[in-house]
């Protein structure tokens, strides 16, 4: 066992404190080459969604035999990282296991040890995404870290623009990143566990990333080293998909926001995300033929998005919304599925369990199809989303709680009496008999909008796969029409008229297009916000 540190504690620590961490083995690491293994792994899998270390800075003093990193980071960069050894590796640190370098990470920190501001807030925020089982939900667990992470970060300014005014590039770059790696653990947490969010946006003045935030330098030998510019233009895209976030799942969780404002902040949500979708770079679309993993852990949390915002509305939801939330969770089955077939699962991070756990619940709730080939392909889909649990259970433990739940849920004799339950009424539609799904005759006509979630999203994919361009919808001239009837015949035609617009709209080929997409969504918040 090799030793970090010693000989050069810091003054401020008492020779009884400094004993108890001796004998917690807090100053322990493994050999070397295990060391080596464990920072590769960080580097490569955990650093481009936790980007709160310089690479280079880092390996300037990893290397150096008297400059060696902070222990108290060292040992959070393992906590983490050791989550991830498996196959081959795993057996040459048998004895290395996350808890192992959690207990002296936490003993660093209860005790004091590391006085750097940055460092400490660095070790913070990797130790909260530390999760092994239920009681690190709790106390010392995922969100007591994750709140001092912010706590810290914000007396010290980081959410405020003005603190940066006169620190260096590089130093603005590192603290912009912890800011908002702290801001996307928050919102990943917060609807991921339904706890209220600790960052507020409107008390945040920090400015948006930019990909010249990830530039690292070395001042001493004035070195630019190159970026790695799809870690960063992940990152920021990411970001922006947390923010969304705030529109469409958080704000279900103030007490604060009330019926009204939610569905017109839901639709928002939805806005977002499709203008996201739109302005996604192509080098980060995920595509099963030309599989990333950075780009599968993007998209996977775009389609939960999707399937959060249409579960917040169930059982209401419409046709639309049912169809878009089926596609989405299939989609991120289908992503899980590639990461596992590019043995790439293993390296997922935890909110990838979140990811899983949505999907199945969004195609459990979907349960009731009366159509025989849909069930059988939510079975299929269920099915492959246990497995892929049972896979994730190897790496993360906790996710042995949610397979045995839907193991559960999913027996073959439940699945048995709902496929009978689909037969015997298709054969009654087959008769000409009235079943209990049987539907009106007519024409048809779109149901009222009482909701907007994502029911054009798979339609803008397909369009900017073929890149047509197409007219504008039509839906503006009737709104016009509409406004001009509210100042002959008073508000209520007004309403009457929207309410007309919105039932009779349909998808025609210029609705189609992407940006007609889009202006549609934002007219129909608007119409709404004028008559809520």
């Amino acid at each position: 066992m090799e030793r970090l540190n010693q000989g050069r504690h810091p003054a401020h620590l008492e020779p009884l404190e400094l004993e108890i961490l001796e004998r917690r083995d807090a100053f322990g690491l493994p050999p070397k080459a295990i060391c080596d293994v464990l920072v590769d792994v960080f580097f490569r899998w955990v650093s481009p969604i936790l980007p709160v270390v310089n690479r280079h800075d880092f390996m300037k003093h990893y290397h150096h035999t008297e400059e060696r990193p902070s222990i108290l980071l060292l040992q959070a960069m393992f906590t983490v990282a050791s989550r991830f050894i498996t196959g081959q590796q795993s057996q040459t640190v048998t004895a290395v296991s996350p808890r192992w370098f959690y207990k002296k990470a936490k003993a660093l920190y209860d005790a004091g040890y590391e006085q750097d501001l940055l460092t400490v807030i660095q070790s913070v925020t990797l130790l909260g995404v530390y999760w092994d089982g239920l009681d690190d939900l709790t106390e010392s667990g995922l969100f007591y870290w994750s709140r001092l992470g912010i706590a810290l970060a914000q007396e010290l300014g980081y959410h405020e623009r003005e603190k940066y005014l006169n620190l260096s590039q590089p130093k603005q770059g590192l603290w912009k990143r912890i800011w908002w790696t702290l801001y996307t653990r928050d919102r990943s947490v917060a609807a991921a566990f339904g706890r209220p969010l600790h960052i507020h946006a409107d008390d945040c003045t920090v400015e948006e990333l930019t990909e010249i935030d990830f530039v690292e330098h070395d001042e001493e030998l004035q070195i630019e080293y190159p970026t790695d510019e799809l870690g960063a233009r992940f990152f920021i895209q990411y970001v922006k998909l947390c923010q969304l976030m705030d529109l469409g799942l958080c704000s279900k969780l103030s007490s604060r926001s009330d019926q009204a404002s939610r569905q017109v902040e839901t639709a928002q949500c939805e806005l977002g995300l499709n203008e996201w979708l739109v302005s996604c770079p192509p080098t980060l679309e995920w595509r099963q033929s030309r599989h990333n993993f950075l780009s599968a852990m993007l998209f996977s949390t775009f389609h939960t998005l999707v399937c959060q915002l249409h579960l917040l509305q169930a059982p209401v939801s419409s046709v639309e919304s049912r169809s878009s939330a089926f596609h989405s969770a299939s989609t991120v089955i289908s992503i899980l599925e590639t990461l596992q077939s590019h043995d790439e699962l293993q390296y997922s991070p935890s909110f990838i369990i979140c990811h899983a756990v949505v999907s199945f619940v969004t195609l459990k709730c979907q349960m009731e199809a009366s159509v025989p080939s849909l069930l059988h392909a939510i079975r299929s889909k269920l099915e492959a989303n246990l497995e892929i649990v049972e896979i994730l259970s190897r790496t993360w433990p906790i996710a042995n709680i949610f397979l045995e739940l839907f193991q559960s849920m999913t027996s073959p004799e439940r699945f048995n009496h709902l496929l009978s339950a689909a037969v015997e009424e298709c054969r009654k539609r087959a008769g000409g008999e009235q079943t209990g799904t049987s539907r009106p005759t007519g024409p048809f006509r779109r149901p009222k909008v009482k909701q907007v979630i994502l029911p054009q999203s798979r339609l803008v994919l397909q369009i900017l796969r073929r890149e047509t361009f197409r007219q504008p919808t039509n839906l503006y001239q009737a709104s016009d029409a509409a406004n001009q009837d509210s100042t002959l015949n008073g508000e209520s035609s007004s309403h009457n008229a929207t309410s007309e617009i919105l039932d009779d709209y349909e998808l025609t080929s210029g609705a189609l297009e992407p940006s007609a997409v889009l202006r549609n969504l934002q007219e129909m918040i608007r119409l709404r916000q004028n008559h809520t």
